[in-house]
């Protein structure tokens, strides 16, 4: 476990007193704890606090299961704004009572529902300002000279093909552990005919496991495994621009997307600037640093450039199949159904790491 994982604070600058909200002695802080890379993530939050002096931000890494119960056993310091891309464990915040709400058209006339679609938001407590599909990330060695699979018939084909140098190769996110993972699995299970199948093609190539984004796109730049399968588009796009040894690619006939979420925890002292971080996440200034200077797509319909979730719907709106941001979520919380997914997954990759 890295020092990164146990606890990652980064301390932006901007500091400055103002009498409504702070005294002399007590400048105003948010703390922002995330399940994103602060790598993803950086490029906000200093644009965030250019605009913005006055405040201090803190922003802290955990994993999105450690996240959510981190919450929920209301351990301190609790954070004022939530950030994660697994939507079950932040809807189910939601619905259970940790989220403040926020009527943004209340505050701030400024905004337009025809740019934030209805889609992207769920009773005004949380806020979707990213759309990321799932994609396929090659090895560059492995692959050459092989086609690349476009859809998941040719993947099932290309697996069987290429069976002995993929033995021990194949890449999966550990669901018991990673929360993303979990759901794009599961989500999977509901809408893929042939998900059993690649259950036991993993299972028969000993697929391995992994606890994180970046593990995984580690083992593969080093060759240690040749395929990562349903890896998280902004972190594999990121890592190709600094490796320009794997290649990513996605599925014609399915690719899932989730839609990245932010909340104001009920518990925060400072809702003001709570309330101002998550509207500057969904403003034009936020969303256009995301489309420019990150690899997270942004959901404003009126940004429509090739990484943007407007771009891609109207592109590939046959291909994406975007997790839906409403109570329908809720069934990938429920204990005895994630029990099921969980042993039918262990049982059939039952030689995993």
């Amino acid at each position: 476990m890295t020092i990164l994982r146990l606890f990652c604070f980064a301390v932006l600058l901007g500091v400055s007193f103002s009498g409504a909200f702070a005294s002399e002695n007590q400048p105003r802080v948010i703390r922002i704890f995330g399940a994103a890379y602060l790598s993803e993530m950086k490029p906000l939050l200093d644009d965030f606090s250019m605009r913005h002096p006055e405040i201090k931000i803190q922003y802290r890494w955990m994993s999105s299961d450690d996240l959510d119960r981190y919450i929920r056993e209301r351990k301190a310091p609790q954070p004022d704004v939530t950030i994660s891309s697994v939507m079950h464990l932040q809807l189910g915040l939601v619905n259970d009572g940790y989220a403040l709400e926020h009527q943004r058209e209340a505050l701030n006339g400024r905004y337009n529902d025809l740019v934030l679609p209805a889609w992207s938001q769920w009773r005004d407590e949380l806020f979707g300002f990213s759309f990321e599909p799932a994609v396929i990330v090659f090895n560059n060695a492995f692959l050459a000279g092989k086609p690349v699979p476009t859809n998941r018939i040719e993947l099932l084909s290309f697996i069987r093909r290429y069976s002995d140098e993929l033995m021990g190769k194949i890449g999966l996110y550990d669901i018991r552990h990673v929360g993303i993972g979990y759901l794009f699995w599961s989500f999977e299970r509901q809408q893929a005919r042939n998900y059993g199948q690649f259950l036991e093609l993993f299972n028969y190539h000993n697929a391995r496991t992994f606890n994180s984004s970046r593990e995984m796109l580690a083992a593969l730049s080093k060759g240690e495994i040749a395929m990562a399968y349903n890896i998280l588009g902004s972190y594999a796009r990121s890592w190709q621009m600094l490796n320009n040894n794997v290649t990513i690619t996605t599925m014609s006939d399915y690719t899932p997307v989730i839609i990245r979420t932010a909340l104001i925890n009920r518990t925060t002292k400072n809702a003001h600037d709570a309330k101002l971080f998550i509207d500057y996440l969904l403003s034009s200034s936020g969303q256009w640093v995301m489309a420019e200077q990150t690899n997270m797509p942004p959901i404003r319909s009126d940004i429509n450039t090739v990484n943007s979730a407007s771009y891609m719907r109207a592109q590939y709106a046959e291909q994406l199949k975007p997790l839906p941001l409403d109570v329908r979520l809720l069934v990938f919380s429920d204990k005895s159904k994630r029990q099921i997914v969980t042993t039918e997954w262990e049982n059939a990759l039952k030689n995993y790491d």
